[in-house]
């Protein structure tokens, strides 16, 4: 008779190592598949807002679809966020290239990279592409965008996912590499003043949250650890 290995969680001591292996491999195939599906069903949903907001039927609102005039509404909140949440620059950085500076004082607690009326822009939406895929393209692309967008990881936020052909899986920003905020340019560091925060919506934005004060003049890092085991080691060198 056939184990059924659903029904016998309690039983899991009794089997032998490969069934405990395969069913781990079974078990990480229908987690990859769950993922995607999430991905496909938010790529349809936004489709489905965009053929909605264009519809005299089904009228959407501003403050709940993306896109749409700015109102004076908005023209007061932009004025607001310049005001009280503009707080980096980019400049050249000891530690590598580019990096993230404040150029005033940023307090603890808070997210220097805050979006101003989310309701104007896009979802920040990923693509999943394979290492494979990635190689194909032109010279110094590859490389570009695996020094920008971390591979996916499994739960324990450090090892990365791979397809069934052994390939690592990087989310790739949807609207490429020409949509990055400020917050893309930060440097690694092992004693980082800042945080990476997942996005608490699907589609969300992603964030940062200051470790402790800021002050003018300070370079914003974060622990590319955070990121992943790939991540990590290709920004130590070791990629």
């Amino acid at each position: 008779m056939t184990k059924d290995k659903t029904s016998q969680e309690d039983l899991e001591g009794q089997w032998s190592e490969d069934d405990l292996r395969a069913e781990v491999v079974r078990l990480r195939q229908e987690l990859r598949d769950s993922r995607e599906e999430t991905l496909r069903l938010g790529r349809r949903v936004s489709e489905l807002e965009a053929q909605a907001s264009s519809s005299d039927a089904l009228q959407i609102t501003k403050l709940t679809c993306p896109g749409g005039e700015p109102d004076e509404q908005d023209k007061r909140r932009v004025l607001d966020h310049l005001r009280s949440e503009a707080y980096v620059h980019l400049a050249v950085s000891p530690i590598a290239g580019v990096g993230v500076f404040a150029f005033r004082t940023i307090p603890v607690g808070i997210d220097p990279f805050p979006i101003c009326n989310p309701h104007m822009g896009s979802k920040e939406q990923f693509c999943v592409c394979s290492g494979s895929e990635l190689r194909g393209m032109p010279p110094g692309v590859c490389d570009l965008v695996k020094s920008f967008f971390a591979p996916l990881t499994e739960d324990d936020s450090w090892t990365p996912q791979t397809d069934e052909n052994g390939e690592i899986l990087y989310g790739v920003l949807a609207t490429g590499m020409n949509s990055l905020n400020l917050s893309w340019y930060l440097n690694h560091s092992d004693n980082p003043n800042i945080s990476f925060k997942d996005a608490d919506d699907e589609g969300g934005f992603n964030s940062f949250v200051t470790n402790r004060q800021i002050e003018a003049g300070e370079e914003l890092v974060n622990d590319y650890r955070e990121l992943g085991k790939e991540f990590y080691a290709l920004v130590i060198g070791g990629g």
